[in-house]
């Protein structure tokens, strides 16, 4: 077996870039060339509204400018756990998350790599807005990123978001391939009296799997090209493909809006439809032995599960004039149908109530620029009858606006529930897992998320987390349960701040606690720091920022991934050590483009091999990326 230094690896890297540069190139030369092709570039705050799907009818749309800093344009995306883009990944981080209550099949650890239905956004526009964002790098990575939106003569929004990406990996057998889309859109007659919110939601997310490598890393074997190392699976791969439609039409029941009426009534409907199907393919399930079990077929695996739901929605709803206040109350029907070698059919009625109170503070002193502002949501779901029959959730938000300019506010969000196990917990037929009625008791958990803007540059952040009848996989990936209450605790402070012009700091430290570790596999401390170089060059129209960001994880348990299921579950046997990621980069923004160039994990073959947090799947080697991201106002 050859190996190869570092010094050769990075040469060989270079080699291999040559085609992406010559992209970028090309891309900058285009700019430059078509330079004058853009004849209008809004500068205005106001330019767009966006609010995310919901209960549409009652919340508000809330004016959203384009973000156009450099401090984060080189992350593109968030760390996965498994080493490339699209993958599974788990979920080391807390964070609040709140569904609707009613069936739940399971939840696909994809959750970074496709959009879901609360990342579905409706826009109203004074023109067309788009932006177009281009990634490549090492290992074939490919990322292309589109957000488009127009509002035609302040009657019909039309918008769309897509996302592709695809990526070998640094491991044979690890390629992904992700294309997500989404399309939205909302009305409004022009007296007001009707309108409708909808959307098309298509995800796809296809990988390889290969069960991780055999053997961890040593000080020999983090020097060999990495695809000749041995893997545990030979010939499985994952397709994971979901569709959603959702039509949301309202009318108003008053004729009209004049001095006399204080509030509009409304009729509301909603109906969706969700199509989810998950693809599991081993075809050499004999030769590689992995698993232990083969119920079906003892040569090869084709695991397949479909789920259908159609769901209907009738609210009631007030409005004020001012749009200050609302208040709905409806009832939903749903009906699922999941095909796993077997038909089963689940369905729910349940009611549903919102509530929303917004106040604007008048400024005393006619020279203060801004208006504070408090705005409260309440909702609340409970299923009447059905197969969630008794589950509940309340949840309460409320965001303080005390100083928009200078960015200081605070947002409050509580939530408790009471929600049936997912069906994965109770149910499960495969070729290598199967479980009947396994009777888990609904989970209770309680939310609470403080966040503080203390300025542009300080924000804190506290979660807290109570868990009854916790629901989980063991060592031997199948599911359990512990029915004594569980406390999970998140404290995290971001600071970001440019001195004497020029030098920037960002710091970024992250503290999680469990009362049962054992069960929450969650690293106690994340730490981030970037040192960066800030200028503006060329009468400010060249905005540039180099600089270097450090990110350490405080070593722990991890969890262990199951390609069959796509669960992770617990592991005692291996543990991660703190590791130094670093990263170099360069972003720089000539308006209205901005591009950037990367070098991730620099360090790598230097400090140690303990770069991974799954067993079996290490992070990137040292790579190199680049990006480039054009806007458009017209």
């Amino acid at each position: 077996m050859k190996f190869s230094t570092p010094m050769q690896c990075m040469n060989r890297d270079k080699n291999r870039l040559g085609t992406f540069e010559k992209v970028l190139l090309l891309f900058l030369t285009l700019y430059f060339i078509g330079g004058n092709a853009q004849v209008f570039y809004s500068t205005d705050p106001l330019y767009l509204r966006v609010k995310s799907e919901k209960n549409n009818l009652v919340t508000q749309y809330r004016y959203s400018y384009p973000d156009t800093s450099l401090t984060e344009f080189s992350n593109f995306f968030p760390r996965n756990f498994m080493g490339n883009i699209g993958l599974p990944s788990p979920h080391y981080m807390l964070t609040y998350k709140s569904d609707n209550v009613g069936f739940r099949f399971f939840q696909p650890p994809t959750q970074q790599d496709r959009f879901t239905e609360e990342q579905v956004q409706y826009y109203r526009s004074k023109g067309p807005y788009a932006n177009l964002t281009g990634i490549a790098g090492a290992k074939n990575l490919q990322i292309f990123k589109m957000l488009f939106t127009h509002t035609y003569k302040d009657k019909v929004n039309v918008t769309m978001g897509f996302q592709r990406y695809t990526s070998i990996g640094y491991y044979k057998r690890q390629t992904t391939y992700t294309n997500n889309l989404y399309i939205s859109s909302n009305y409004e007659t022009k007296k007001k009296r009707a309108g409708y919110y909808l959307y098309l939601l298509n995800n796809s997310n296809k990988n390889n799997e290969n069960g991780g490598i055999k053997s961890p890393l040593n000080d020999t074997t983090i020097l060999v090209i990495k695809e000749v190392l041995p893997y545990n699976i030979s010939n499985a791969s994952r397709d994971n493909r979901e569709t959603k439609a959702m039509f949301n039409p309202y009318f108003k029941l008053n004729k009209k809006s004049d001095s006399t009426r204080a509030y509009d009534q409304f009729i509301q409907i909603k109906t969706k439809f969700t199509n989810q199907v998950f693809k599991y393919k081993d075809t050499h399930i004999a030769q590689d032995g992995f698993y232990h079990v083969a119920y079906k077929d003892t040569i090869q695996t084709h695991d397949s599960s479909l789920v259908r739901q159609f769901a209907n929605e009738v609210d009631y709803a007030v409005k004020s004039r001012d749009k200050n206040r609302a208040f709905s109350v409806g009832i939903k029907n749903e009906h699922n149908r999941v095909w796993q070698y077997a038909d089963s059919l689940f369905s729910n009625t349940s009611a549903q109530g919102d509530a929303v109170y917004k106040k604007i503070f008048k400024n005393k002193d006619s020279l203060t620029p801004f208006t504070r502002s408090i705005e409260n949501h309440v909702n609340a779901q409970y299923v009447l009858e059905g197969t969630n029959a008794g589950n509940y959730r309340a949840e309460l938000s409320s965001f303080v606006d005390i100083n928009p300019i200078k960015k200081r506010s605070i947002f409050l969000a509580i939530s408790y529930e009471r929600r049936n196990p997912d069906y994965i917990y109770n149910y499960w037929v495969s070729n290598h897992f199967e479980w009947f009625n396994l009777g888990y008791k609904p989970q209770e958990q309680l939310q609470i998320k403080l966040k503080f803007n203390l300025g542009k540059s300080l924000q804190f952040n506290v979660y807290q987390q109570n868990v009854n009848h916790f629901l989980y996989f063991d060592r031997n990936a199948l599911p359990a349960q512990y029915n004594s209450p569980i406390s999970n605790t998140a404290l995290s402070l971001n600071f970001a701040k440019v001195f004497f012009k020029h030098l920037g700091i960002g710091l970024n430290h992250v503290y999680q606690s469990s009362t049962r570790p054992t069960y929450v596999r969650i690293p106690g401390n994340v730490s981030t720091v970037k040192l960066f170089y800030n200028g503006n060059l060329f009468k400010n129209n060249l905005q540039l920022q180099i600089g270097s960001q450090v990110q350490i994880y405080e070593g722990f348990t991890p969890y262990n991934y199951m390609p069959a299921t796509q669960v992770f579950y617990l592991q005692d046997k291996v543990e991660t050590s703190p590791y130094p990621y670093v990263d170099v980069y360069l972003n720089a923004r000539i308006r209205p483009v901005s591009f950037f160039f990367k070098v991730e994990n620099v360090l790598q073959g230097l400090v140690g091999t303990n770069y991974f947090f799954v067993p079996g799947y290490y992070q990137a080697d040292r790579a190199f990326r680049f990006g480039l991201s054009w806007t458009f106002f017209d």
